[in-house]
This record gives structure tokens, sequence and C-alpha cells, in this order.
């Protein structure tokens, strides 16, 4: 984690692209970083933490986005380089700020790092947040490699403090995992030139409500911004190559670029190039020359056609006396027709109306390769695959999906969920939220699953993976859970789940209104004491802070009391009786009720106490092969198919005695730990 603190200038390290950036924050002397866990961003904050107190660095893993973004914003009024980094989703959670800050600036630097997620490996959506960037009207820098996004830093904090606004930082999922060689400069000791003055250069410059308004502060945003534009023209980091006789001109920038160039020099395709390290404001005096260069210009950027879009909009009103064709992901814009499709080679599958790249999905060669070839003119790539083979290879991969650990928390607290739901008739609705325990709306189950035309259908839950319902950001669940109750749903019952990390982050103001409204709902915090899915990183339930620190451990119950609930329960998710009684109590509770599961990851348990081999075992005189330990979803729990009995995987195995619990032949014995 330290090896980001390595203080030899001109050194060459092997990096990954989130220590990059760190190392990047090292070397432009930021005093204060601000996050919240998310992948892919996570361990931006995870390799400043760990060096915070050889660098003299303030880091801290803040309850949310929002008020990571407002830590550091705060930081950069009173004079302090800062910091916030985040992923795409928590971006949505920082808006209000995010949108508004702009309008006023910040005396200091304040650098907005998110990774982006093309793919949806990590992630809900595959949004674009280059489209913020140009929505606040804030440069946008955006890293091709791990060089970059160190170099990038230190750039974007000087950018900052010359325009007094806050400038963003993109990377995506694989740049910010992937690792690079990054030849390393100075690190700088953070310098504190701290102070405070409301009317800095503008009367109450740091109101955006003061005088002169609101409107008058966007007006000196957009002054700011005509010097961002002049910045782009002439800095390196936008980068225009024309060649004599070429007609194909390219606009490229982060991944996109590396892609592309690597296309281009294995066909050998005469060409411009424009390369871009700022995907906004672009350089227009640049674009403009490429555009008067070529017949046809093709941009490759990963993601949306956020570069492409604004090309468009420039090559409109350009005045030039003959627009190129432009292909990216849009289609060609007005200009000669394009090559026809038999002379072009067929599009990329999914790819329509005259694009070369698909408006969904992550970039890769092959994309880039074919939008290479498609835009020259030349014709489509051969198969490199034999179909034969990719049909073979695919008939031996078993189809799967991921699992919660073994003797995860989680896993008792959704079984005492089903067990209690059971005891109450009709279709119960259970509203998910964003952590390890969303993996009970992945459906992993041995049962074919088919869409039906049912405006109202019951299905039973066996495994945990069937809980959830519905599923879609942290905190939507109990707010959710509170519309269906509040628009009369009266089916069964109406059920929300979270865990604790996710329970100070985005449900507390759902819960207050719970408590104010009197919704007859149920909010079940599965508390294991880390935010887990992200890499273990502390939130308040833990006692421990970002850099190690000891920190108080709130209260989830004291708080649900304090805002008001009626009925709080507090118990064990591995005593799974007293957790099904608890369920059960606060579904007949008329009101808004919460059932605090207790249970630390159990990956954190077992490190700790350095638990030595599993002692749980399966007595093949009394397991009759009923598979209802299966049901639990615990990948330490086996089945031999043909001796119909159930197993344990010894190495897997944590002795957290559920399946002890669970079996209705006390088949499982060993110690519980």
């Amino acid at each position: 984690m330290t090896t980001i603190l390595q203080p030899q200038a001109g050194k060459k390290l092997l990096l990954m692209g989130n220590e990059a950036i760190a190392r990047g924050a090292l070397e432009a002397g930021v005093n204060l970083m601000a996050a919240y866990p998310g992948t892919p961003s996570s361990e931006i904050g995870e390799f400043l933490a760990a060096a915070a107190a050889q660098s003299g660095m303030y880091v801290e893993w803040s309850t949310n986005e929002k008020v990571a973004f407002d830590v550091a914003a705060g930081a950069a009024l009173v004079g302090a380089r800062s910091m916030v980094a985040m992923k795409n989703a928590g971006l949505n959670v920082a808006m209000d700020t995010f949108m508004t800050l702009p309008y006023t600036g910040t005396p200091a630097a304040l650098l907005v790092v998110v990774a982006d997620d093309p793919g949806a490996h990590y992630s809900s959506s595959e949004q674009d947040t280059r489209f913020a960037a140009a929505y606040a009207e804030i440069p946008c820098f955006e890293p091709a490699n791990q060089q970059e996004a160190k170099d990038m830093v230190p750039e974007a904090v000087r950018l900052s403090e010359a325009l007094e606004l806050p400038v963003f930082l993109r990377s995506v999922s694989r740049l910010s995992h992937a690792s690079g060689d990054v030849r390393v400069g100075e690190v700088a000791r953070p310098e504190k030139n701290l102070g405070f003055n409301k009317h800095f250069r503008l009367p109450f410059r740091w109101n955006v409500y003061g005088p002169p308004g609101c409107v008058s502060k966007h007006q000196w945003l957009h002054g700011q911004l005509a010097k961002a534009r002049a910045y782009v023209e002439a800095t390196t980091w936008n980068r225009l190559t024309l060649r004599s006789g070429a007609k194909l001109g390219v606009i490229t920038s982060g991944l996109g670029a590396s892609y592309v160039t690597e296309a281009l020099e294995s066909l050998g395709a005469p060409h411009h190039m424009l390369r871009l390290g700022l995907a906004f404001p672009i350089p227009e005096g640049k674009v403009r020359q490429l555009l008067a260069a070529s017949e046809t210009v093709l941009v490759v950027e990963e993601g949306d056609p956020v570069i492409e879009d604004q090309v468009r909009a420039f090559a409109s009103r350009a005045g030039l006396a003959s627009l190129p064709v432009i292909r990216g992901r849009r289609g060609p814009a007005a200009g000669p027709s394009p090559a026809s499709p038999s002379a072009a080679g067929p599009s990329p599958q999914g790819v329509a109306g005259g694009a070369v790249l698909p408006l969904w999905g992550e970039l890769n060669p092959d994309l880039a390769d074919a939008a290479v070839r498609q835009a020259a003119g030349l014709p489509p790539a051969a198969p490199t695959r034999p179909q034969a083979a990719v049909d073979v290879a695919q008939a031996l991969v078993a189809s799967r999906s991921s699992t919660l650990c073994a003797g995860c928390s989680h896993l008792g607290g959704y079984w005492a969920l089903k067990l209690a739901l059971r005891a109450f008739p009709g279709l119960h609705i259970v509203n998910g939220d964003i952590g390890c325990y969303e993996q009970a709306g992945y459906g992993v189950s041995a049962k074919r699953i088919e869409g039906t035309t049912d405006r109202a259908k019951a299905y039973k839950i066996e495994s945990p993976y069937e809980t959830l319902d519905t599923l879609y950001v942290m905190g939507s669940g109990i707010g959710m859970a509170q519309g269906q109750a509040q628009a009369g749903y009266r089916d069964g019952k109406t059920v929300a789940v979270a865990g604790d990390s996710t329970f100070f982050h985005g449900t507390l103001p759902a819960v207050a209104n719970a408590a104010y409204s009197q919704s007859p709902v149920v909010f079940l915090v599965l508390s294991n004491r880390w935010t887990a899915m992200t890499g273990h990183q502390p939130n308040p339930t833990t006692g421990q802070s970002a850099t190690g620190g000891e920190a108080p451990v709130l209260d989830i119950a004291a708080t649900c009391r304090a805002l008001g609930i009626g009925k709080v329960i507090e118990t064990s998710a591995y005593d799974l009786a007293k957790a099904k009684g608890a369920i059960k109590e606060a579904l007949d509770f008329d009101g808004p009720s919460v059932v605090i599961l207790n249970g630390e990851c159990r990956l954190q348990f077992t490190r700790r106490n350095r638990l030595a081999t599993a002692t749980t075992t399966v007595d093949p005189e009394q397991c009759n092969g009923c598979k209802i330990c299966l049901q639990l979803g615990c990948p330490a729990i086996i089945f031999d198919a043909a001796a119909k009995k159930a197993g344990v995987d010894a190495p897997g195995c944590c002795d957290c005695g559920l399946c002890r619990q669970v079996c209705p032949k006390n088949a499982f014995t060993g110690e519980v730990r």
C-alpha cells in the first residue's frame, strides 16, 4: 500500500491505475482527500489512507459521496488543496453540490475523480459521467493509461487553482484496475495557507444566492470557461497530427486512444489524429483543422458520444466550405455519402443507423478495428476464432453467478426472513439495496426462470438468492417500500433490506420519513460492521477510521429510535430462531419497524481470529439427501449426487453454525465459532 510513497523522482513503478491517481495526489501536494468506497474507485482512498500518516494528508471515508464532496469543497474554500473520489453511481449522490459549487468556484484546488464502469462490471448502469462535467461546465481530464492518470492529477490541480473551479478527472474500470509502468515525480509535502474571505474577488463569493445572485455567478462561470477553452487549445494533453495525403481523420481519448491507435497501425491506414486528454471542453481550433483536412472523421471514445456530440455541434457552426462525414456512435453526419455497406463491411453486431460503434457496452480492440475498417472503407476482418471451437468451449462452461461467502451472516438473515414471511399469507415484496447482500436478487438457483404476463404473481423463496424483488441503488429500498405501502398495497407484507454502511449512506432520510408518515413497512438492517463489498473499508459501525485509528461505533438501533421508529429489535443473524422471531414480531407490528441482524463479516472474523481448519462435517448416517441445506446458499456446502449425501468443503467452511440450524436431521456436526 505504501509503494506510492517511494520518494525517488524518475523511478519507474508498476502501479494500478487507482494507485497512479493516488500517487498523483501526493505529487500535487493535496491536503485533504474524502471518499466513499465504490468499485472501481475504492483503491484510490485505500492507497492514500495507507500513506496519510507519512504524507501529512488528511484522508477519510465519508458516510456517502455527497458528504465526501462537501467535505472536500469546504476544505478548498478555506485554501486547502482537496480531492474527492467516487464511482460513477456515487456522483449521482453528490450531484446537488457538484452542480452548484462551480457558480462560485473555490480559491484552492478541488479535484473530482470519478471512475466509470463501461460494461457495468461492478455497477447497475454504464453511465458516462463526462456528461456531468459538461453539464456543470467544468474541465474534464481523461487519462489513457496509468502514466497519464498519475501525471494528470497535478496538472488538474494546477488548472483548478488557475481557474478557481473544480476540475474533473474521469477514469474507467479497465484503467483503474489494470497496472502499468509509471515514472514518478517528486512527492510534495502538503502546504497549508488557510484563510477565509467571503468577499474574495466578488461580493459574497461563496454564497451562491448572495448578491449579485445566481445568474451573475453563472455569468462569471462562463468567463472562467472561456479561459478553459484557451487552455485546451494550448495544452500538450491535446495533440493534433496532420499527415499529407490522408483522408481519414480520427478524434479519440482515454482508453479508446490505445485501441484505435493499435488498429490504425496494424491496418496501415493513412490518417490524421487528434488525441484528446480533456474530454470537455474540446479544442475547437484543432478540431477545425482536422475537419478541414479530412473527408471522413472517426470519433472513438470509451462510453457515450460525449466528444462526438461536441464535434458534431461544432461542425454544424464551423462555417467550413464542406463537411466530412463524422462517424462514431451516432451514425454519419451531413456531408459526402459514406461508403456503401458492401464496400465498408458490415457494422459490428448490434450497431444500427450507420454508426460504426454501439451506444452500449464496453469498447474493445475488436470494436475499434471494425470501426476503423468501416470509416476507412476497408473490408471486414476475417474471423479469428473458429465458431465450432467457440461453441465447444461454451458448452463446457457452467453458467453461474457470484455467491455470498461461506458463513456470511447475510445467509442467516435471509433464511430467517424467508421463514418469517411464510408465516403470513400473501404476495410479499422485498426491496433491496446495494452491498454484498444485493446478491439476494441475483436469482442464483437451479430453476429455469421465464417472464410472465401476470399482473400479480407470487413466487416461493427457496434460496436466499431469490429473495429480493426490487434492486436499484443505495437507499432506494426503504423509500420504495413506503411508496408501495402508502399506495395501498396490502396483498402482502412490504419489506426493505440494507446493510449497515448503506444505512448511514443513504437510508436515514427515508427512515425518518417512515416514522413521520407511519408507513407500515419492515426494514431489515443486515449489519456486518464493514463496507465489505468494496474491500472491507471501515464504516460508522466498525470502530475504526480510514487510517486505522480508533473511532466511535454509531448505534443503529439508537439512531432508529431517535428518528421515531416505534418498533426496533436487535438480534444475531447467526441465531436463526431468534432472528425469525424478531422479524415475525416486526411483521406483526402496525407501523414502521426496524430489525437489526448483527453478524460481523465472516472473512474479517476469520482473519482476526486466525481460525484453523474447520471442524464442521456431515454424518452420512443422519443425512437423507433432502438438499434443504443447499437452499441456504452457502458455498461451503457440497453435495455428492451419486451418494445423495451432503458434505462440507473444509477449506471454505468457517464453522459459523448456520447449516446445523437449517438441517432437519441434525446431520451437521462440529464446533461453532
